[in-house]
Order: C-alpha cells, then structure tokens, then sequence
C-alpha cells in the first residue's frame, strides 16, 4: 500500500470514528438537559402543586373549623361551607398525587397513610361539632385533632412536609445542570467537535497538495455541518434556564394558594423547551450526513491509489 493511500485510510477510519464519538457525546449531553422538559411539566408540576394545596387546605381547615364550631349559629348552619370546601379540597389533592408523586414509593406509602388519618382528622372534627354543648369534650376532640393535624413528625402536616421535600429533591435533580453535563458541555463536546475540525481542515489541505485540488466539496460541506453544534447549544442554555425558572415557581412559598396560576406559568415557560427537545432525534441524522459526507469526499481519493504497487 502507498504511503498515501494508508495515509488516507488511516484519516478516514479516524475521522468517522471522531465522528461517532463526538455525536454520541452530543447526543447524551443534549439529552441529559431535555429529557426531563416534558416530566417537570407533566408530572413534577402536579404532583408538587397537589401536596401544597394539601397542605394548605388543612392548615386552614382547622382554625375555620374552630371558629365555626364557636359560631353562635353552629347548631343551625353546622360545620361552615368554607371548612368542608378545604377538607374536600385536600382530600382531592391527597387522592391525585398518590397516583403519581414523583417522590417514589416511600412516598407514595406516606400519601396512604395520610389519606387515613385525613379521614380520622374529618371524623374528629364532627365528633367536635356534636359535643359542642359539652365544652370540655369539645375542647378535648379538639385537641385530639389538633394532633392527628399537627403533631410533630407524625402529623398529617409534617408528614406531607416530608413528602413535599423528597418530591423538591426529585425537581432538583431534574432541573440542575450537575457536574456530569457540565462536563460534556464545556470539555468533551467543544473538544471533539473541534478535534474532527481539525482534522478535516488539515485533511483538505493535504488533498489540496497532493491532488491540486482547490477544494472537496464534500469535505467542506462537512466542516460546515459542525456549525451545527451552536444552535444545539442555544437550546441547551435555554432549556435549562427555563428548568431553573420552572424550579424557582414550583419552590414558591405560595404555591399552596396558587396552585392555577403557578401550574399554568410553569407551561408557559416550558412551552418552547418541548419542540427544543425533539431536537435531540435530528443529532443522529446529522451524524450520519457527517460520516456520509466524509466518506464521499475520501472514498474516490483512496480508489485512486487502489492499485498502487506495496
């Protein structure tokens, strides 16, 4: 084999094989920032919101509760509206997020637990309202479901406390850039990607040597193709800011009494990282029109010297 015929084999097996590593390593990096658009927006969002209102709800609940069996109108009007609409309302929510918390299965046998002792939080309360001519058995329920609500640790609050931060570790991660991303982003990706230009612009100026060829258009059309990379990477620094702007709503304090309007700014931000993620199933496309490329514009040198004696 010429000396520059294996020169040319030996560029081409290095330039796809750059290739397939820098587009496997574009591939992981972009997709490690925009998989996790759709599941902040669909499941994140919910479950988060549903235990805030939660929480919310019954933390309420029991001062309206206090208040309405105190109420000189307590024997004709019963329990107030407004105490059934927020036992209803985190009932509801309890009964949503089970289905689907994101803060796993420890989460999700919290959730159970917290259903029933619901139920028993709403029982006592009524045991309440009836004993309400008997204040030292009113005031005793009362204060029984005071605990079932707010005991520490073992308490509905705390205990939906407990999940709501198992589910913000869960949103972290899935909108921090983390040190993995970081990586590829700001080394592996840029230094394969300028690795193969690299070698395609000094493999151009070797052909422009040796076969006094002004230029392939082949291989020039694949240099141009790794311009490429920079909208991707738009997308990435977007993408993950709107993942931090969806963190920073979802974190709120207020969120228990926002759950509408928090829900529907979390989609509006999200909005554009959806079709920015189906970006992702273009980057094996483009590698494959990049190895193409390459083969094309090398392939016909390398047969000239097909001949060439050892």
């Amino acid at each position: 084999m010429s000396g520059t015929r294996a020169f040319l084999v030996r560029r081409l097996i290095a330039l796809l094989a750059v290739t397939a590593l820098a587009v496997i390593a574009l591939l992981a990096a972009y997709f490690g920032v925009s998989r996790n658009s759709a599941a902040v927006t669909d499941r994140s969002t919910p479950a988060i919101l549903q235990v805030a209102a939660a929480i919310d709800a019954l933390d309420a609940s029991y001062d309206e509760a206090k208040r309405s069996i105190s109420s000189p109108t307590a024997e004709f009007e019963g329990l107030s509206e407004e105490y059934r609409n927020k036992l209803s309302t985190a009932k509801q929510s309890l009964a949503q997020v089970s289905k689907s918390t994101i803060g796993g299965e420890s989460a999700r046998g919290s959730l159970r637990t917290t259903a029933a002792l619901v139920t028993s939080y709403g029982d006592t309360i009524e045991q309440a309202y009836a004993s309400r001519d008997n204040p030292t058995l009113k005031n005793a329920y009362m204060r029984y479901a005071g605990s079932i609500l707010r005991h520490a640790d073992s308490g509905i609050l705390d205990r939906l406390k407990a999940v709501q931060k198992r589910q913000f570790n869960v949103l972290e991660d899935q909108t921090s850039f983390g040190w993995l991303l970081s990586f590829a982003w700001w080394l592996l990706v840029p230094g394969l990607f300028l690795t193969l230009a690299a070698l395609l612009v000094h493999t151009q100026r070797f052909l422009r040597r040796r076969f006094r060829r002004l230029v392939s258009p082949w291989l020039a059309a694949a240099t141009a193709l790794l311009v490429a990379l920079l909208p991707l990477a738009v997308f990435t620094y977007q993408t993950q800011d709107r993942l931090e702007s969806a963190r920073t709503s979802l974190t709120r304090s207020t969120i228990g009494r926002t759950g509408g309007p928090t829900a529907r700014e979390v989609a509006r931000t999200m909005r554009s990282a959806q079709w920015q993620a189906g970006a992702v199933g273009w980057i094996p496309v483009g590698g494959a029109v990049l190895a193409a490329l390459i083969l094309v514009g090398l392939q016909p040198r390398i047969d000239e010297y097909r001949f060439q004696p050892r």
